[in-house]
């Protein structure tokens, strides 16, 4: 018996070896792959740091960006002290799992750093200097530039560790450009602790977790999220601001060259984000400025805009909107979410789309990397204008296959008719709720019938007690529970597009998501979208038909959500539903069938209690058969 033990003690050792060995080979060849990558970067690089934007000593430059009222910001900010970040309001977090009272203060100290840069170098008097060093020392002195929500265990707070997040990362390159602007106009006392503390906070953090393969906290760098293009674009601009050395600096253009490939993972072929818009705006909208800054530091020769994906991963925000400025909400993200203008008319002018009402917006001040990269000349400002086109919002439909969704919209941008977005997918997406069937019904400007969105981050909510949340969990959906279940989570449970049929007059698609519910009794599962389009200031009408067959029999409900107003007609056999307010509401009439052979049909109430981002509670609307059922249609009808 002791032999066998041995023997299998021996046998893991050597089996971990060989996997240890097998990963070590991996990691040297991949580091020698970014060497030899970065070699050829080197001579397209200065000889000094690159800064993206323009030093403050470039009056002319200055004197034309947009001021905004950045300098009204600035004074109003002066008269207030520097917010005190204490131990208490860090580990709140920890205690009680709320994000939001330590961010807020975070925030308001942290943006104090570019409010006071951007309007020292538009006004050029030396006035915001010593409040701006005065906050960049305090923010030199704070034990951790995390957020305590990506802090784990409070481990670099409490100076056990140190690695990177989506706010070090910020934080790194908003005093990158701070020194890259203002130069010495800056104390050299305040220039050496900013290279100090990035240096230690950021740069050794970063090239250790490359160059030995230990991510470990760093998890992002080969992520396949937001963060890897965030972080990466902070990480890199903050490098290519203050390294001496070309070749250091050619290093981390070829590691962040190296590690979009898994970024752009998070993206189905056809470029629908499943993280949603917001997240579209900042992660796609990092890697663009990641894009353009390297453009810049390599006079052009390093492209990151011309990579695979890219371009399909650019038209995610202008397609997904559905009728004249609403954009459906999936995913973590706010029904009020749309893509950001300065991002969809840099796209637009560099990728030559023509979105000419776009390309009108007039760029404003932001952050210091926003502002370098939108506000002064760029590649896409240098690239020859495209014929003006018109967006996907000008089409009847959009589809994203590979996502399984589609868009159906009335005629001639009507908003006086109804359009909807359906969602097939699967419940292990980017920010994942579990929603497959999902849909958002557009009207006269309104949402009377949504996916919620989001909710108000929490530590449970990236936490295995996510799925506790009713609005990320499937009860606060419009789809069905069977037998008292809601959707599982996982990759498996996902709806599948079976059926469509496009014509100028009617689009329909039917979407099998049995495997949802993981309920070896549901033997059928599927959900019709139906929109029949009329002539322009007429009712068209929008069909929602739920089909199941159950062995054995078993119980049905499905259900709508809205944050709109509603009353309840009384009406025989059927379920009649006013919901939004005055103008713009429409009517929902739902019916339930067996055979052909109307059945009975009740409808529950129930306001969803979690914090939305929306800022206020959903009503979910159930309708609910009486009895168990082995096959059933519930048909909403839904009509201005």
């Amino acid at each position: 018996m002791y032999k066998s033990l041995i023997f299998f003690g021996v046998s893991i050792v050597l089996f971990s070896c060989v996997l240890l060995s097998a990963q070590e080979a991996k990691v040297a060849a991949r580091n020698l792959e970014i060497e030899k990558r970065a070699a050829e970067i080197v001579p397209f690089l200065s000889k000094e740091p690159f800064c993206v934007g323009k030093p403050i000593t470039d009056r002319v430059a200055w004197n034309s960006v947009p001021k905004g009222n950045i300098i009204k910001d600035a004074e109003n900010t002066l008269k207030t002290p520097i917010p005190e970040l204490p131990e208490s309001l860090y580990k709140e977090f920890y205690q009680n799992g709320n994000r939001t009272n330590y961010q807020n203060r975070r925030g308001q100290k942290y943006r104090r750093i570019s409010v006071f840069v951007l309007a020292e170098c538009i006004e050029n008097k030396g006035r915001f200097l010593a409040p701006l060093e005065e906050t960049i020392r305090s923010i030199c002195n704070d034990r951790s530039w995390t957020l305590p929500a990506h802090d784990r265990n409070a481990e670099i707070y409490d100076g056990k560790t140190v690695y990177i997040d989506l706010t070090s990362a910020d934080t790194s390159v908003e005093l990158a450009l701070a020194v890259s602007w203002l130069g010495e106009n800056l104390s050299p006392e305040i220039r050496k602790q900013i290279l100090d503390n990035i240096e230690l906070r950021t740069f050794q953090p970063y090239e250790h977790a490359v160059k030995s393969g230990n991510n470990g906290q760093n998890w992002w760098i080969t992520g396949g999220n937001n963060w890897n293009s965030v972080c990466h674009a902070d990480v890199v601009g903050a490098a290519l601001a203050l390294i001496d050395d070309p070749v250091r600096r050619a290093w981390y253009i070829a590691a962040a060259e190296k590690f979009m490939e898994p970024f752009f993972n998070g993206f189905t072929p056809d470029g629908y984000c499943s993280e949603g818009m917001g997240y579209w705006n900042y992660g796609f909208g990092h890697f663009v400025e990641l894009a353009e800054i390297v453009h810049q530091a390599t006079g052009g020769n390093v492209d990151f805009l011309t990579m695979p994906k890219v371009k399909n991963c650019a038209l995610f925000g202008v397609r997904m909107e559905v009728t004249p400025g609403l954009f459906a909400a999936f995913a973590d993200c706010s029904v009020t979410a749309k893509p950001s203008a300065p991002l969809v008319k840099f796209l637009s002018q560099r990728l030559q789309l023509g979105y000419a009402d776009y390309e009108k917006y007039q760029d404003r001040l932001g952050n210091l990397k926003s502002t370098g990269v939108y506000c002064f000349p760029n590649s896409a400002t240098k690239t020859p204008a495209a014929p003006a086109t018109s967006t996907p919002l000008a089409e009847l439909r959009t589809e994203f296959p590979d996502a399984g969704i589609m868009i159906f919209r009335p005629k001639s941008g009507e908003t006086k008719q109804i359009a909807v977005v359906c969602k097939g997918g699967h419940n292990a997406e980017q920010h994942n709720h579990n929603d497959v069937g999902s849909f958002t019904v557009m009207y006269a400007g309104e949402l009377p019938i949504l996916d919620p969105g989001g909710e108000v981050y929490t530590r449970r909510t990236f936490s295995n007690k996510r799925y506790e949340s009713q609005l990320l969990n499937s009860f606060g959906h419009p789809v069905p529970v069977i037998n008292g279940q809601l959707q599982k989570t996982g990759r498996n449970a996902k709806g599948k597009i079976i059926t469509k049929t496009f014509s100028d007059e009617k689009d329909s698609c039917t979407i099998d998501y049995a495997s949802a519910y993981g309920l070896k009794e549901i033997k059928k599962l599927e959900r019709t979208f139906e929109l029949t389009r009329t002539e322009p200031g007429k009712p068209n009408s929008l069909l929602v038909t739920d089909e199941i067959e159950l062995d054995p029999a078993g119980t049905f409900e499905t259900a709508l959500v809205t944050y709109a107003p509603w009353t309840k007609q009384e009406s025989n056999d059927k379920i009649n539903l006013i919901i939004g307010t005055k103008d713009k509401t429409i009517r929902v009439v739902v019916t339930a069938s067996a055979n052909g052979q109307l059945l009975p049909l009740r409808l529950e109430t129930s306001e969803i209690n979690e914090d939305a981002m929306a800022k206020k509670k959903p009503t979910r609307f159930a309708f609910k058969m009486d009895s168990p059922v082995t096959n059933a249609k519930i048909v909403a009808t839904i009509t201005p």
